[in-house]
Formats: C-alpha cells, structure tokens, sequence
C-alpha cells in the first residue's frame, strides 16, 4: 500500500461508514436465504442505487454520525479544547437535532433555542439537508431515550439513565475516533461518554469507546489488527471491560481459525444488534479482508441480522486504513450526499490540525 496521506484516511472514514451503511440498507433485517433469492447466488455483492434519487441512500448510521461531527465541530467553536465546555454537551444538543429531523420534535421546550439564530449561533448546516429527515430504520432506542432527556440531564457512565446496549450507540462513534486520533485514550473516553448519553449498559458504552479509539489508532497508521490489540489491552485498566476483551479476542482467533468458514465465523458472533457483536463482526471483517473494502463490505452485510451498522462500522475501519480510494470508485460516487459527508470531514480535519498546531505554538 503506498502512502495514504490524513486527509485521505478522515474522508476514508466518513464516506467508509456511509458506503457500508448504505450497501447493508436494502438487506437490513433478511436472512442470508432470502438475501441470495432477491440478488445473485452469494448474495448483494454491490451498491444499490435508488432510481428515484440516483444515489446510493444510507440509514439513521450515517445520519447519527453526522450528527456526532457536527456535535464535535460545535464543541470546538464554543471551547471544549481549552477546558471551558465538555464536549458531551455539543454531541447530546446534537443528538436532539437528529431527533428532530426522525420526530419534528425535541425532549422540551427548553431545547427550543437550539432552531433560534438570535439565541444559538452554530450554523445548523445538516437540518437543511431534506433526505436526513428520512426515517430509514429510525432507531427506536435512540429516539426514545432522547426524548426523556430533560434539562441537560442526559445519561453518563457515572450516572446511567437506563440499561440500552444495542448498536445504537456504538454506530455513530466514528467521528469521536477521527476528531482525537492523536489521543487514543481520550477517544475511547469520549466515545464511552457520547455513547453514555443513551445507552446506559457499560457493554454498548464501552463498545463505542472501543471502535473510536480503533478508529484513532488506524489513522494515526496502525494496522487494523495491531489497532484492536491496543484496544484490548487499554481495556486491561478499564472497569467492566472484560466483555469486550473476551469478544474482540474471539473476533481475532476466529480470523485465524482456518477450519471455520468466514459466514460460519460471522454467524457465531452474532447478528450485530448488540453493540459488541456488531463490533466484534466489523472487526473479524475488516481483519480478514484488511486487503480488500470490497469482500469486507460484502462479508459484513451478507447475514442475518443488522447488515447496515455491521457494514458500515466495516467501512470505517478500513476507510480509516486505506483511506477513500481503498474503495470501488463508482461506490464513492454514488453515495447520498457525498459532498456534505466529504466537507463534515474536511472540516473535522482542519479543526484538528488548528489544535494541534496551537499546542505545537504554545511549545
């Protein structure tokens, strides 16, 4: 693999998650028998395009990890690099902006300032975009638990609203990976914290904590296994870790176990609902085919079960290594908003490197 340069790899990322999220939509929630009867013999092996827009349309994934960059992005305009917000503020304001766009609606009148430009600011460049107000497998879990949320008081590891543990939180980590890929610690906190908002269950917390620092790790240019060893043993020191130390080892020995074929391997992970199988099947995939987005991709969304967040999370691992040409060009130009989801990235780079040159300044 020849040099892939930092802009490449945020980009790889961003348009990763949402190639993968996009491949697994038209098969989300099939069987592996009646995907093969909808596609070909082995199943959906390329990017569905709808006829109406013309593009390749992705799910509430890539809609909660736009929400997440711009909930970033927003943190980093009002300080929380300089200590004077937390950054879990931003990202929950955020969250409640997604719930707009699936309900017409947010948790309280006192999150009403967020729509007034006297009061609030902060560009709201993703509520212009008409197709994220689409529900395309809307996350119950998600919508629910932020429309409980009142008064800021939104869920924490120390404070945990209720006992959620599925995918929901974990697919909309990425973002939080490339924002502190300098720090992998700090991304796995954060992640642990963004997830917290509304999963309360240490086991879907700690999974999005784990894929962020995953995604820091590769794009700082480790290699995808080497970055999940480093997760696993960062979650030595971490307090109820030890279930996603046993299932991203699992997830290892099964890509080295020749005798189990690789559907068979994805089978006995899971079906990706839960937070950790579904990282558990994005890391066996990306591993397997650290060589090769397109057979990863397709491994991860051809199964029974959550075929859209597996694929995705595959996307964004492998983006975060190969950056954006790792994939087939013709499923980058296909992608529902392209553009947007390329200038989100654009724009959590620079803001980025801004801080690191400041510390660089105040060296």
């Amino acid at each position: 693999m020849g040099e892939v340069y930092i802009d490449d790899r945020f980009k790889g990322v961003m348009l990763g998650l949402a190639i993968g999220d996009a491949f697994g939509y038209p098969i989300e929630l099939m069987d592996y028998e009646a995907i093969c009867e909808r596609f070909e013999k082995k199943g959906c092996l390329d990017l569905a395009v709808s006829k109406r827009t013309g593009t390749a349309l992705f799910t509430d994934d890539t809609q909660l990890s736009l929400f997440t960059a711009d909930g970033l992005l927003w943190a980093h305009s009002a300080g929380a690099d300089d200590g004077q917000v937390n950054y879990e503020d931003y990202l929950f304001l955020a969250y409640q902006l997604w719930l707009y766009t699936q309900t017409k609606t947010v948790a309280g009148k006192e999150y009403a300032w967020l729509f007034d430009p006297s009061q609030n600011a902060y560009k709201l460049r993703l509520l212009k975009a008409k197709g994220l107000y689409k529900k395309r497998t809307a996350d119950t879990k998600n919508i629910d638990a932020l429309l409980k949320i009142r008064n800021m008081a939104y869920g924490t590891p120390e404070r945990r609203l209720n006992d959620n543990k599925d995918n929901g939180a974990v697919k909309r980590s990425a973002p939080i990976g490339l924002y502190f890929y300098n720090d992998t610690k700090k991304a796995f906190d954060i992640g642990c914290r963004a997830a917290a908002i509304t999963h309360g269950n240490p086991i879907g917390y700690i999974s999005a904590g784990c894929y962020a620092a995953m995604i820091a790790e590769i794009v700082n240019g480790a290699e995808i296994a080497d970055a999940v060893n480093t997760v696993i043993t960062m979650l030595d020191s971490v307090a109820e870790g030890d279930v996603l130390k046993k299932t991203l080892r699992y997830a290892l020995d099964l890509v080295n176990n020749e005798e189990v074929e690789p559907m068979e391997a994805v089978k006995k992970m899971g079906y990706g609902f839960e937070a950790y199988e579904a990282l558990a099947i994005a890391v066996y995939c990306a591993v397997l085919h650290y060589d090769s987005p397109r057979h990863a991709i397709q491994l991860a969304a051809n199964h029974d079960g959550a075929s859209d967040t597996c694929a995705s999370m595959t996307g964004a691992l492998l983006g975060a290594y190969f950056g954006i040409q790792g994939f087939p060009k013709k499923w980058v130009e296909n992608i529902q908003y392209k553009n947007l989801i390329s200038a989100i990235s654009d724009k959590l780079l620079k803001v980025v490197y801004s801080s690191d040159e400041d510390e660089e300044d105040e060296e």
